[in-house]
């Protein structure tokens, strides 16, 4: 049988099929391929242009786990918990994704990115089989995740969510940020806010389901206003808790923790015949590519997604180009306050 016959068989092309079709020794395409030519070792041209015609020819890919047990470096980023970008569409993990490729395409060291889409049993280490140079934690890792990066001295940066003792994080502000909700409400004249909070499947016991809601508490007592009840339940039915906080409480704003509460209690105001934001103000936190992408268009929280992906890109760059130098760093973001067409002083 031929060699291209037992190609074709096998239907993966490996670098021993390269380096028959170009006439070289295995380990000559091996170091080629990986342009690994120096100390000691060269080629003609000819032969360089004969093992790259011959890889293409034979459309090779070279095996990431085998190569990067070979290298001392991958030129390969993990983005570990992909699921979250997922979830609500417009969340933040998506902008946070882009941003990160972004850059990491941009930058002077070519690095690919991949994305592990999966969910993992918590006992189960969430890093790839391959050998990669750093890692972005979107929200969160597991135990055995974090304790392989620690030992393995592996860089890594959190966005939106802790590190552990030898990684960066960078994070949103939420109680910097319900504050300036619940002061920006209360300047417009309103005195009964009430709080939407998130469903009790998404991201349970992250810190920003706390930071907001115990800030909405909190500032609402500082300013001597009305705490409207539901603000402790999880938001089932925009329609019964319209029907609570607006028609039986009074209330005349609410503050969503997302922008998918944020829309639900939109639509829900208007079947309710609630005029927004006539008889209800209604602001959510967000980020620019969702709310650009929101119609009607909802005041809401900045938190900033497109920074936390590039900040986050930028401090693994510098934390794989000084690997065990550079010190583990927490930055936190400012939110933003966007007042669009949903909110304005109560009706008299």
């Amino acid at each position: 049988m031929k060699d291209s016959q037992i190609r074709n068989k096998r239907s993966v092309t490996t670098l021993s099929d390269v380096a028959t079709e170009a006439g070289v020794n295995k380990s000559t395409a091996s170091r080629v391929l990986n342009n690994r030519l120096g100390n000691g070792f060269s080629v003609t041209e000819e032969v360089r242009k004969r093992i790259l015609a011959a890889a293409e020819k034979l459309n090779y890919r070279p095996n990431l786990i085998a190569k990067s047990l070979t290298l001392q470096t991958s030129r390969m980023i993990h983005i570990i918990g992909g699921h979250y970008a997922l979830g609500d569409l417009g969340n933040i993990y998506q902008t946070v994704v882009n941003n990160v490729t972004s850059i990491m395409d941009g930058s002077d060291d070519v690095f690919d990115v991949t994305v592990d889409m999966s969910h993992h049993d918590r006992q189960t280490s969430e890093l790839p089989p391959w050998k990669i140079d750093g890692a972005i934690i979107l929200a969160r890792a597991n135990s055995p995740t974090l304790t392989e990066l620690e030992e393995g001295q592996i860089p890594y940066v959190v966005v939106n969510g802790p590190a552990g003792k030898s990684g960066s994080s960078v994070v949103p502000d939420d109680e910097n940020g319900a504050q300036i909700a619940i002061r920006y409400l209360a300047e417009l004249g309103h005195r009964i806010i009430a709080y939407a909070n998130s469903r009790p499947d998404y991201l349970v016991g992250h810190s920003s389901l706390a930071d907001r809601h115990q800030t909405y508490l909190r500032e609402m007592k500082k300013l001597g206003l009305s705490i409207v009840p539901g603000h402790d339940e999880w938001l089932k039915s925009a329609e019964k808790f319209l029907t609570t906080a607006v028609i039986e409480n009074g209330a005349t704003a609410v503050l969503a923790y997302g922008h998918m509460e944020g829309l639900n209690l939109m639509q829900a105001a208007h079947k309710l015949g609630i005029t927004v934001p006539g008889r209800l103000s209604v602001l959510c936190f967000c980020d620019q590519q969702a709310a650009a992408a929101m119609s009607p268009l909802i005041s809401f929280i900045d938190l900033r997604s497109s920074d936390m992906g590039r900040i986050a890109a930028e401090l693994l760059l510098k934390h794989i180009k000084k690997p065990g130098n550079a010190e583990p760093t927490t930055i936190k973001l400012a939110e933003e306050l966007v007042i669009r067409n949903s909110t304005a002083s109560p009706q008299k």
